[in-house]
Formats: C-alpha cells, structure tokens, sequence
C-alpha cells in the first residue's frame, strides 16, 4: 500500500489520487492559493500533510513555503534549477515586482493582491527598463506566462475596455532575494532576436 493510499483510507473524502494531483500542481504551477477555488482542495491537502510534500519535494530540490496570512503555498527550487524565464518575461516580472513592492510601501494591497492599471505599468516599464512596453499580444502572452509561474493574472475593470493586472501575494517567495538577482543579470541583456532566447 502506497504512503499516498494510506493517507486516502485514513481520509474517507479523498482518494489516493486527489494527494498525487496536488503535489503536482503545487510543483507544475509553482503557487497555489487557497482563494481559489480550482487550487482549494489542492492547497488544504498541501497544508494539511506538509511534511509528507515537504519530504516529495526535497527530492525533486525543491522546498514549500506556507504563508498562512497570504493563504497560499509556494514550491521553490533549492537551486536556481526552474525553467528559465524568456528575456521579456524577465523584464515584465522585475517590473511587476517592483511595482508589487511599490504598492506595499504605500499600503495599496488588497487581500495581499495589487492592482495596476494599463498605464501605471506602461510607465513603470518604461521608467524601470528605458524601454517601451511590449505591443499588446506579445504583452498578453506574457502576462499569461506570469499566471502559469502565479504571480500574477489580467482581469477586466468595471469599465469593460480597460484591464488591469492583479499583481499576487506569492510573487515575494517565487521573487526571492535569489532570484531576483539572477533575473536582474539578464534583464539588460541586448535585445532578444525573434526566438526570444531564455535568461
């Protein structure tokens, strides 16, 4: 009988499948928040039996970092070993977090999210980077990409033609100090050709 098996006859709610499935969201999506409520059940199994996917993921070089305040979870390789970012993705997330951070400072966070407008972040790119934000598919595309790596998502405002990023909680743990400053060497790397090499 599996350890995972176990825990499901123990549980009588979930099978041994619903416990495999939530170590490898937590691993595929990298931050899993109990607001939401595709990642709910995911999250509170993580909580729950911490040691057990503390111990899966230190196989695999990762560590868990639990913010019950935040409620969200975060996997975080022991390493820099992640799949590295594209260049523009690198740019968009140093400017996400600044502005994360920004926002902090100035006590503009609601329910650990930050919200930031079209503009605000074209300025903010513009101010950070010396360079113009990316044209909108491409921009999108990479805001889809900070919502696999969940740090942030796009979201629709009252007035229907205008949207605003929702810059997450976990971007501070995915973000780290590490990180950061291996994301910082790459982010002024000369312009990327149309294959938009990796950082």
């Amino acid at each position: 009988m599996s350890h995972w098996e176990r825990l499901a006859t123990q549980s009588q709610i979930h099978a041994e499948s619903d416990y495999q499935k939530a170590g490898y969201r937590l691993v595929m999506e990298h931050v899993l928040y109990a607001g939401d409520s595709r990642s709910r059940t995911a999250y509170e199994l993580i909580v729950r039996h911490r040691k057990d996917y503390d111990a899966l993921l230190a196989q695999l070089g990762m560590t868990i970092t639990h913010n019950p305040h935040m409620g969200y979870v975060v996997a975080t390789p022991s390493q820099y070993v992640a799949d590295k970012m594209r260049l523009s993705e690198t740019r968009l997330a140093l400017v996400l977090r600044r502005l994360y951070d920004d926002k902090m400072h100035v006590a503009e966070i609601v329910g650990g999210e930050a919200f930031v407008d079209m503009i605000e972040l074209e300025r903010a790119y513009k101010d950070l980077l010396n360079r113009e934000l990316p044209a909108s598919s491409a921009l999108n595309e990479q805001l889809q990409a900070m919502k696999r790596y969940g740090i942030a998502r796009l979201e629709d405002t009252h007035d229907e033609q205008r949207q605003q990023v929702v810059i997450r909680p976990g971007i501070v743990d995915v973000l780290g100090e590490a990180a950061l400053l291996q994301l910082a060497a790459h982010a002024n790397a000369p312009e990327e050709d149309a294959s938009d090499e990796t950082a």
